[in-house]
């Protein structure tokens, strides 16, 4: 009994069953039925087509948004969302078109601009913004929203419809919006990224057709059927479609025309880019946050000596730091090192610069610049920029000629000292004679020996001292000592210079002259160049050949000699100098023989300064020129008044006598004043007499035969020589006033005295004994038949002189 039950239940179910299968397969049979029954084949391949192409459309214009500039993207996106609700728009009215031909149907207009409105916004909006959204879920939204934006625009284009009743069925409607829903949000999801665009295009496909044709198939319409005469077509629907349709074909052109155009711009400067990246002078490296090498080229591989077969795209950074290692010998943990350094590059957020140096010389400058998804390195090669550095270096800081350290150098070493508080010692040499060389023997002969001088200087200076030549023949050493030690090594210094220089067949002997000052008595590297240079000043001052030490004093002794040779200026410029003259008496008859014109100078604050005080300055700064030059003319002026048997005495000095000007200044003197040249006499001391004897003796005989008297003046107290009375053109000696003073009491003096004057009547020249003071002196001159005499005893210098003529004395101006 139970088992027949069962029996008949499940012959219940099963037939129930069937029953359903069978009622559903008759539906959709006849839903397919009613749908091709509905819908004319040639308007929904029209549709169809026509999705198709926008779909495509649709893709490109979502590529070209993706990789747009900031600028242009904003209308590509436009651009998108217009095309993509009016194609979705276009679509359906299309395949509305071949709906239902039976039926007279018309369309509101207003209604039907308000449903290609809400394609635009409802499915082109979210379409466009999927491009711009920058994760998958937000992409993945807003194409299930462009989605269900379809569904939308299909009920609001239904709406359009008029004169006519239709029933639509919710389950239909909600179908297609999931169907445009998820298959919309596929597409969007995808493009550009791991799709491509024919399954995108596609999904589009699916996702507008599918909606409409569902929501289609579950919509009913009743109304008016037409006259079997008149066409089924709805004129103004028609005039919409088409200038839809117009509009997509027309956009798809313009695609097709900016895909081509782009495409080759792209292929064109992808084609420039990898040759400029191959020609380029620098290497290249991309490497990926997982250190994979990505981009390369071959200027890299021939900077660290690579094979193109050792490298590849998709190898690891640490494959290819083993073989840049393999390439130039460099062991594991060098590798290592590198590797590690790549590593901490990387992980920076700012850019790194390094220099790496190999071991055949080449230097590599390496940048490397963090990016998003890992960094590009920058090799470039700066050995021939750093050799080049290296030589201006060199030049900036070296003498080109004897390797030595130059002038900027030693200050910046001083400056060094200074700041270290290094106690040391600074020496400034200056090559005595230097010039002559120069001169005589040509800039050949004067470099070589440059040369030697600094390598002698050097030798002495050993491996702790610094030298530098800081121009011409000025040389200078920074010696890490006391001021005592220091003066030991610049004897040496002096010593070691002056020996002999032989070059070829030519032997050269100079001396040098040093100053030297200890950190001790400076306060800056200024204060100490300051003070040596005055100590070498001082030693070339007191005759060269020596090393003299700063002491305090110097420096206000430099300032004073400064401003007495800016008084010098001055008095020269305003008059300030005036002659007073001493007479000149013989001893035959005691008259007066001439005058001696002696230069006075009344400072209006020093009162009265001495010549020997300032007449040496004036010969250093060469002053003594344009002030010789004034007392020949103002002597030869004044002695033109005075009786014609008396002469004018003028002294010269050495450097007045080495001018070229000397004769020039001695004739235009003459010429101005008008005074015979027999009554003019010059007066030079020995040391002037014996710096250039073949000089000297022309310019003498220049000077006699013009009528000019010489007089040789101090004689015995310079560089005396008896060769001078013989071979010189002199017509009087001047006994000078020291041996005069001493000749009563001192019996060698007296010798002298009695030489000079026996000499003088033997070579028929005239004696003078300078500084007769008292009865005693001038009675001894005239047992000894001395000449004349001068001195207080006659006379006091006075710039009024009177004038000895017959035994009556005349004041003369």
């Amino acid at each position: 009994m139970i088992a027949e039950l069962r029996e008949k239940i499940l012959f219940t179910i099963i037939f129930n069953r069937q029953e359903t299968l069978c009622t559903q397969y008759y539906c959709m049979q006849s839903l397919l039925i009613s749908l091709v029954d509905s819908q004319s084949l040639s308007f929904i391949v029209a549709a169809a087509t026509i999705c198709t192409f926008s779909a495509w459309l649709l893709v490109s214009l979502i590529h070209y948004a993706e990789v747009g500039s900031t600028t242009t993207r904003r209308w590509w996106l436009l651009g998108t969302a217009v095309v993509a609700g009016t194609s979705v728009w276009t679509t359906h009215f299309v395949a509305m078109l071949g709906y239902r031909t039976d039926l007279v149907l018309s369309y509101n207009f207003n209604t039907t601009m308000v449903s290609a409105a809400a394609a635009i916004v409802a499915v082109g909006l979210p379409f466009a913004l999927s491009i711009i959204c920058p994760r998958g879920w937000m992409r993945l939204v807003a194409g299930a929203a462009s989605g269900l934006g379809i569904g939308v625009m299909h009920i609001s284009g239904m709406a359009a419809l008029e004169n006519c009743g239709q029933v639509q069925s919710l389950g239909f409607n909600v179908l297609a919006c999931l169907i445009g829903a998820a298959c919309m949000a596929l597409a969007l999801v995808r493009p550009g990224r791991t799709g491509s665009r024919l399954v995108t295009t596609s999904l589009i496909v699916v996702a507008v057709c599918g909606t409409h044709f569902v929501s289609i198939a579950g919509t009913v319409l009743t109304g008016e059927r037409v006259d079997q005469l008149l066409p089924g077509v709805q004129v103004a629907l028609s005039v919409l479609a088409a200038t839809g349709a117009a509009i997509l074909l027309f956009g798809t052109l313009l695609a097709l025309t900016a895909a081509k155009r782009f495409d080759t711009q792209e292929t064109e400067h992808a084609r420039v880019l990898a040759t400029a990246l191959q020609k380029m002078s620098n290497g290249i490296l991309k490497v990926s946050a997982s250190e994979i090498v990505e981009l390369y080229n071959e200027r890299l591989c021939a900077m660290l000596k690579l094979a193109p077969s050792d490298m590849a795209s998709g190898m690891r950074l640490a494959a290819f730091l083993e073989c840049v290692g393999r390439a130039n010998g460099w062991e594991a943990d060098r590798v290592a090192r590198v590797l590690a350094n790549h590593r901490a590059w990387m992980a920076r957020d700012d850019e790194t610069r390094v220099e790496h140096s190999f071991e055949d010389g080449r230097i590599l400058s390496i940048a490397c610049q963090p990016i998003e998804d890992g960094a590009v390195l920058t090799f470039d090669d700066i050995t021939q920029a750093k050799q080049a550095q290296r030589e201006i270096s060199l030049l900036a800081y070296h003498d080109p000629l004897t390797g030595l350290a130059n002038r900027r150098s030693l200050l910046e070493r001083l400056a060094q000292a200074h700041d270290e508080e290094q106690p040391s010692t600074l020496l400034l040499i200056d090559l005595d004679r230097f010039k002559a060389v120069n001169d005589t023997f040509g800039h050949g002969i004067g470099d070589r020996l440059l040369v030697s001088v600094a390598s002698r200087l050097s030798e002495l200076a050993g491996e702790t001292a610094f030298v530098a030549r800081l121009g011409g023949d000025e040389m200078a050493l920074i010696a890490r000592m006391d001021a005592e030690v220091a003066m030991s090594l610049a004897e040496r210094i002096v010593i070691a210079i002056e020996k002999p220089y032989a070059f070829d067949d030519l032997t050269i002997v100079i001396g040098c002259s040093i100053g030297v000052c200890s950190t001790e008595d400076r306060a800056s590297p200024t204060d100490l160049m300051q003070r040596t240079d005055i100590a070498l000043y001082e030693a070339k001052r007191q005759g060269r050949g020596r090393a003299t030490r700063y002491t305090p004093g110097m420096i206000e002794a430099v300032a004073d000699r400064h401003l007495l040779e800016s008084d010098i200026r001055f008095a020269l410029s305003e008059g300030q100098f005036h002659l007073a003259y001493q007479p000149i008496m013989a001893l035959a008859d005691d008259t007066i023989l001439g005058f001696e014109a002696l230069i006075r100078w009344p400072h209006p604050t020093r009162g009265l300064v001495s010549p020997a005080t300032f007449i040496p300055l004036a010969e250093e700064t060469g002053l003594i020129l344009p002030i010789g030059r004034w007392v020949l003319e103002e002597a030869c002026r004044q002695a033109v008044a005075w009786p014609t048997d008396q002469h004018v005495a003028v002294n010269i000095s050495a450097v007045q006598f080495r001018s070229p000007m000397l004769l020039a200044h001695i004739t235009s003197a003459l010429a101005k004043s008008g005074l015979p040249a027999s009554r003019l006499e010059i007066e030079l001391t020995e040391t002037a007499l014996v710096e250039d004897g073949p000089q000297i003796a022309h310019t003498l005989l220049a000077l006699r035969e013009l009528g000019i008297k010489i007089a040789m003046d101090d004689f015995g107290t310079g560089y005396s020589s008896l060769a001078h009375l013989r071979d010189l053109p002199l017509d009087r000696i001047k006994i000078d006033r020291s041996f005069v003073a001493a000749a009563l009491e001192d019996k060698h003096s007296m010798a002298v005295v009695k030489a000079i004057t026996q000499m003088g009547r033997d070579m028929n020249i005239l004696t003078i004994a300078e500084g007769v003071e008292d009865a005693n002196q001038l009675a001894l001159l005239r047992a000894l038949d001395c000449d004349a005499v001068q001195g207080y005893l006659i006379g006091h210098p006075e710039r009024l002189i009177s004038v000895f003529k017959n035994g009556a004395q005349v004041r003369a101006a």
